[in-house]
């Protein structure tokens, strides 16, 4: 399995106008229940004009969380998730500032009430191109002291065990820090939703992936004041099919991204 291979997979099945892969306007690549309001303000004071570029690929990550996404941040009254509900904001790359110099990392989707803040990572063929845990010299011993929280313990690991990997651990762990400095005294929640084909079990790369997820998870559970939480974007569909008012919106995004 291979990235080149889904993506011919995606041009192939696509019913829209495209060349090269990339749809000649942005609305070309959503599904019919997201509105550009929903998402444009938001992606426009992020850090990767993705608009201008990327989003408008038909195997955009970006692109992805929208389509996911953008119908429950505009009905996010009526969502529900992992217990929290009454969501009063929702918002597309939200920065949580982390203390580490640089740009603040991103948060593909970020939900919050009066009792948590929520932090989506998401991710589509990312998966498939293995990296090594990076972490600047901004990880200083003093700073991962001063988080004294179970993440320095986590962050020794992936320094030491620094071999290629399918799951982005360093930019899950900076999440972490992000999520935990911005919390107050509300619970604080990162989740991490991914792709797979509805075949995963074919392919080593995507079981690799869980692994390493598995691993990560169980060390996560050391950290106090975070939880962690990881699904796929099939279980997570499947925990809205009891939701009338969400069903047509999910049928829509299982029609484009249901993919062997």
């Amino acid at each position: 399995m291979t990235r080149d291979s889904i993506i011919r997979q995606i041009l192939d099945s696509s019913k829209i106008p495209h060349k090269d892969g990339y749809v000649a306007d942005i609305s070309d690549n959503l599904i019919p229940t997201i509105l550009l309001e929903d998402f444009r303000a938001d992606l426009d004071s992020g850090d990767g004009n993705e608009l201008d570029s990327k989003f408008k690929a038909l195997y955009s990550s970006s692109a992805l969380g929208v389509n996911c996404f953008g119908f429950i941040k505009r009905y996010r009254d009526k969502f529900s998730f992992l217990g929290e509900d009454a969501f009063t904001c929702g918002q597309f790359e939200k920065k949580l500032p982390t203390g580490l110099k640089g740009k603040s990392p991103n948060l593909d989707f970020y939900l919050e009430n009066k009792n948590c803040i929520i932090g989506f990572e998401s991710k589509f063929l990312e998966t498939l191109s293995p990296k090594r845990p990076s972490f600047s010299y901004s990880y200083s011993d003093s700073f991962l002291a001063s988080l004294d929280n179970g993440l320095p313990a986590i962050v020794k690991y992936y320094r030491t065990n620094d071999s290629e990997q399918h799951l982005d651990t360093a930019q899950l762990i900076k999440h972490s820090i992000g999520l935990l400095n911005n919390k107050g005294k509300k619970h604080a929640k990162l989740i991490y939703i991914f792709w797979e084909p509805t075949d995963t079990n074919k392919y080593s790369e995507y079981k690799k992936h869980r692994d390493e997820l598995d691993k990560f998870s169980t060390q996560m559970k050391n950290i106090e004041g975070l939880a962690f939480h990881y699904l796929t974007y099939k279980e997570f569909c499947d925990s809205l099919s009891e939701n009338t008012f969400f069903r047509k919106h999910i049928d829509s995004f299982k029609e484009k991204y249901q993919l062997t």
